[in-house]
């Protein structure tokens, strides 16, 4: 850190029991913290990991102005700025980016070191809020694990029916507005995020006491392909998830 501007945190955010895990993000919060206290340096920290909103606020700045003698938007500054990469693909899809999401409130030159760095990846810079950052992050892995359900729901239909499901899925595909990711029957969404995240977030709902009725039947729909995977002896292949 001593001998860079900019500091990128990307560590695990698992989900336990339907609840977000961030032991790791509080154990990176500690080294920076002490890092911050030793340095005159001013620095910016980046979180990439996926974080439910209200999170960044309420454990990362909490825990750094408690913990840091030095003062954020003149020693230091901080930003959330969510990861769209995916497993397969991550080295492509960091340099080509659809687009690049900026939680930061501040205004200061370290701020703006952030938005320079994505200028020659995308033209779609986004800044805006912790929470609207955090939001768009679960939103986006949420959709795909819609999507993914609703065309298993479509091939459940198709197999009851005797219809073809893999060409209905591909004239669905064919539309420019729905493209082919995620229409194949078969495949519960699955890899390290769109599990967690979903769960995490239909989680979060219920607790905000808002009733989270369609990402409960997307994980259910999901449950019911991954039985009908397990009793076929299939191997479920791995989907392109969003980390």
């Amino acid at each position: 850190m001593s001998q860079t501007d900019i500091s990128f945190v990307c560590v695990n955010t698992p989900t336990h029991n339907s609840q977000q895990d961030l032991s790791q993000i509080l154990s990176v919060l500690y080294q920076l913290a002490n890092y911050l206290n030793s340095t005159d340096k001013p620095h910016m920290l980046v979180f990439r990991s996926t974080m439910l909103p209200g999170t960044m606020r309420s454990v990362v700045l909490n825990y750094l102005e408690k913990n840091c003698i030095k003062k954020r938007g003149v020693d230091y500054e901080v930003a959330y700025n969510p990861e769209f990469l995916r497993q397969i693909s991550a080295l492509e899809d960091f340099f080509k980016p659809d687009r690049a999401i900026i939680g930061d409130e501040g205004s200061n030159e370290l701020s703006n070191l952030l938005v320079d760095i994505y200028k020659p990846l995308t033209k779609n810079i986004i800044t805006t809020s912790f929470e609207a950052a955090e939001l768009i992050k679960y939103a986006s892995n949420c959709f795909l694990s819609l999507k993914i359900s609703f065309f298993n729901e479509i091939g459940l239909i198709c197999k009851h029916l005797g219809i073809d499901d893999k060409i209905v899925s591909l004239g669905v595909s064919l539309d420019k507005r729905i493209g082919k990711y995620g229409t194949e029957f078969g495949r519960p969404f699955d890899g390290m995020c769109l599990p967690k995240d979903t769960q995490a977030l239909a989680s979060f709902i219920k607790q905000n006491r808002i009733e989270p009725d369609l990402l409960e039947i997307v994980l259910n729909i999901n449950k019911k392909i991954e039985d009908l995977t397990t009793t076929r002896q299939l191997v479920p292949g791995a989907r392109e998830a969003h980390s």
